[in-house]
């Protein structure tokens, strides 16, 4: 299968500093004082995208994603290297990318429908399914610099995405959009390229919704490409590249305190989730007491235990510094972000506590294709059976009562 996108050798390079027009030149070559340096956004950038693939661009801010997003859609050209792709682009950038404010909404729909080369009876026929999905209606006649940022951006994201665009390119801005509008756009895209079987490119810092959407991810560090692999693959390592803080700084040594803690990547790779909490107190913890409570993304408690809940094979020795070691055999959750907060405490009161000190990717064993996003089913895996059973042998309902659905 030949390749939608082809990137090779991709590098863009950006002079630090102010634009140095003819009197600066001549001041800074009558001061002395050095030329001004250049930076690499993006170095030496390969690797190919075949149609149908949802692909996530990950990294931290400044790894080099938007830039990388900016030279696929031609705004800016490279310094070096090149990107071929086959077909017409759909990008969704930034706010206002493709609009013009003095024109209507209206307007600015045959605008950007011809700049992608469409038709005017094209753009026509997929004008209602637009503005539906936009929900401007009302606005539609008037010049777009009076819509809110979120109308821009609902506006933006209907034209690139239902204008048949071969590749859509779509950046961090659809987080100015309201919940249910971000739901509509993963839905829209999840559609363009599982059905339509069209390229999705997408850059976010919600990974939950990188999970669900992508099937393919590529990490940027420092501008290069670290890992090009399935999309769990990268995000686990995007997470876990940090898998210990030291908190020790921000804690008086007056009072028994949380000095490090520590996530056992090789075991989260099996599914066992291992937290290591080490501690110093200036007098003996009667015995020490460890806490560890794993939340969702939003920070939403999700699953704890305490050495005070789970007593089993705990020693209980009474120490000034030690290590609790806390292991979950097997991490009852679905593929996604996940945060650690760690507790310190004796038997009689609690000492310190370490809130948010850990972010994790988890990559659940148990993940298939088929299985729903977390957003649609939770976190948490249970273990359950099903089965389907005859109509006239079923099972008479129990005798306490409750709710019965029934449908036509």
């Amino acid at each position: 299968m030949d390749a939608v996108i082809d990137a090779h050798g991709l590098g863009k390079r950006y002079r630090l500093g102010q634009v140095e027009t003819g009197l600066r030149r001549l001041r800074r070559r009558l001061t002395g004082d050095a030329p001004q340096g250049h930076s690499w956004a993006l170095r030496d950038v390969s690797f190919e995208v075949h149609e149908g693939t949802s692909l996530a661009v990950v990294g931290r801010n400044g790894a080099g994603k938007s830039t990388l997003l900016k030279l696929l859609s031609r705004i800016t050209e490279p310094t070096t290297g090149y990107a071929d792709i086959a077909g017409r682009v759909g990008a969704l950038l930034e706010i206002g990318t493709g609009f013009h404010g003095e024109l209507t909404g209206r307007e600015n729909v045959y605008l950007n429908g011809a700049i992608l080369g469409m038709s005017r009876a094209e753009i026509s026929r997929k004008f209602d399914e637009i503005a539906a999905f936009a929900e401007v209606d009302r606005f539609l006649d008037t010049p777009v610099k009076r819509y809110s940022s979120g109308m821009q951006v609902r506006l933006a994201f209907a034209v690139a995405a239902h204008l048949e665009p071969d590749v859509l390119i779509v950046d961090e801005v659809l987080a100015v959009g309201d919940a249910n509008f971000q739901k509509k756009c993963l839905g829209r895209m999840r559609h363009v390229a599982a059905e339509d079987g069209r390229t999705v490119l997408f850059v976010s810092h919600h990974l939950g919704a990188l999970s669900s959407l992508c099937t393919r991810g590529v990490l940027l560090d420092d501008g290069k490409v670290q890992v090009d692999t399935d999309i769990h693959t990268a995000l686990s390592v995007y997470l876990n590249a940090t898998s210990e803080q030291d908190v020790s700084a921000a804690r008086p040594s007056t009072r028994p305190r949380i000095v490090r803690v520590t996530l056992d990547e090789e075991a989260l790779r099996q599914g066992t989730l291992e937290v290591r909490i080490a501690f110093v107190s200036p007098f003996d913890l009667c015995p020490p007491i460890g806490g560890v409570t794993v939340t969702d993304s939003n920070g939403v408690a999700i699953l704890g235990t305490n050495t005070r809940m789970h007593p089993q094979g705990y020693s209980r020795p009474d120490a000034r510094s030690g290590v609790l070691v806390c292991r979950i055999p097997r991490l009852p959750l679905h593929s996604g972000e996940y945060g650690i907060s760690a507790w310190l405490a004796d038997m009689h009161q609690d000492f310190d506590a370490a809130i948010g000190v850990l972010t994790f990717y988890f990559s659940s064993p148990d993940f298939r294709p088929e299985i729903p996003p977390t957003s649609a089913v939770g976190p948490v895996n249970v273990d359950a059976t099903w089965d389907c059973v005859p109509f006239d042998t079923e099972a008479p309902v129990a005798s306490t009562p409750g709710p019965v659905l029934m449908r036509p």
